[in-house]
């Protein structure tokens, strides 16, 4: 019996504009459709749902912009990297950009100790800027969110690794660092909806939510 050789191609890709707003399963849905039109040698999945043997990082939450998004493709075959780069932008809607293609891919370590997460928030007010800094800088702040139907409560400075405030244009903008994947340490998509609370009606002030980058720990 011929056995497989397995080449795996780990691709960057973003989501900005209204591509933010597509769902995980969808964007995974998006990525599967192209990869067939491009017709590469990828493997399969068995079962009765067969589609490309492909691995995703941490789900983005809708809303959020990103240019740190990727997924890890099986091939059975070498193909040109730059090809794939180009012929699967091409393939994708507006607002998903291949950023890059590493073929064939390191093997990246689990990040059994989380991950640190960079984000950047912005503004169109100063006021709401200032207030959303004193929310995100105090670690001793708190929160209480639903999970798993009951209310729980939260602590800022569990997640909170740094902070900083600059500016681009017309934009403020706070740039922070975050852990997540650890237990009882609250998500970014959490802290975002606990930040949107705490800003009420300034909270249309916030028009800007992207993760800048993600390392494993």
């Amino acid at each position: 019996m011929n056995e497989t050789h397995e080449i795996k191609a780990r691709v960057f890709y973003s989501k900005t504009k209204q591509a933010c707003y597509i769902a995980h399963l969808d964007t995974i849905d998006i990525i599967c459709k192209a990869l067939r039109r491009l017709q590469l040698p990828y493997q399969v999945t068995q079962g009765h749902h067969v589609r490309p043997k492909i691995s995703f990082g941490s789900p983005l939450p809708l809303g959020h912009a990103s240019r740190c998004e990727q997924f890890v493709l099986c091939l059975e075959s070498m193909v040109d990297d730059q090809w794939l780069k180009e012929g699967l932008s091409q393939q994708l809607p507006d607002g998903m950009d291949i950023i890059s293609v590493e073929l064939p891919c390191k093997e990246e370590k689990k990040g059994a100790n989380g991950d640190l997460v960079d984000y950047t928030f912005g503004f169109t007010s100063p006021e709401t800027a200032e207030k959303a800094g004193e929310f995100l800088s105090n670690p001793e702040t708190t929160f209480s969110l639903v999970s798993k139907g009951r209310m729980k409560e939260y602590r800022l400075g569990q997640a909170l690794q740094a902070i900083n405030k600059s500016s681009d244009g017309n934009l403020q903008l706070i740039n922070a660092r975050f852990i997540q994947g650890k237990p009882e340490v609250p998500s970014v998509s959490k802290i975002v909806t606990a930040l949107a609370e705490f800003l009420g009606e300034q909270k249309d002030n916030l028009v800007q939510i992207e993760r800048v980058s993600l390392t494993k720990l």
